[in-house]
């Protein structure tokens, strides 16, 4: 019996068969770039921490890209506090646990914000100018913020499941006593890019 010409049909089925194989098993997950840009305001209930405090808590509402409108929630910590030579107080500053913003469809998007070692590719830095002084010395103080937010894949939820990417995020604060537990009022506004598995 002559077992060439079957042994030669077996392997051309193979060949078929890995073909149809590699044109439809698992394809390389494309991946898509978007822009991202947010606004928004919000509070720090407790007031923000001084350098070595415990994190305190701070949320927000407003817009963004790909979300529409938002409530988001997480901590701030105070890393640094510098006087300078022209009245103002620098220093630096990042989340102090997972910042959380949530869409109306209820997609969760969470990032650390400040933290080198979770990807910002510096730290979160503030300046403080001072518009009053209080009898007794108390500081009535006006911040600026700027932190890159970077985007835990992990923990994203419905369309930023598995996101990456970054935006810097600009805030300002209303008049606050430093050092209080009074609310701080602040509004934000960002931008950047974030990367999307394709089809979200």
């Amino acid at each position: 019996m002559n077992r060439m010409p079957r042994f030669a049909s077996i392997l051309s089925s193979l060949a078929v068969l890995a073909g149809v194989l590699v044109l439809h098993g698992p394809a390389a997950e494309a991946q898509v770039v978007k822009p991202f840009q947010i606004i928004g305001a919000g509070v720090g209930p407790d007031g923000l921490p001084l350098p070595g405090e415990p994190a305190r808590s701070h949320w927000a509402v407003g817009l963004a890209s790909h979300m529409g409108t938002y409530l988001g929630e997480g901590t701030v910590e105070t890393d640094s506090a510098d006087p300078q030579p022209n009245g103002t107080i620098t220093g630096d500053f990042g989340s102090g646990s997972p910042f959380v913003f949530k869409g109306a469809d209820g997609d969760k998007l969470v990032c650390w914000y400040g933290r080198t070692d979770h990807g910002a590719t510096t730290p979160g830095t503030f300046t403080l100018t001072i518009v009053d002084v209080l009898p007794g010395g108390t500081l009535v103080v006006k911040a600026a913020w700027i932190a890159q937010f970077v985007a835990v894949p992990d923990q994203s939820t419905g369309q930023f499941a598995g996101v990456t990417g970054s935006w810097v995020m600009y805030a300002y604060s209303e008049p606050f006593l430093l050092g209080s537990s009074d609310p701080v009022a602040y509004w934000w506004e960002g931008e950047g890019t974030l990367t999307f598995r394709e089809g979200k």
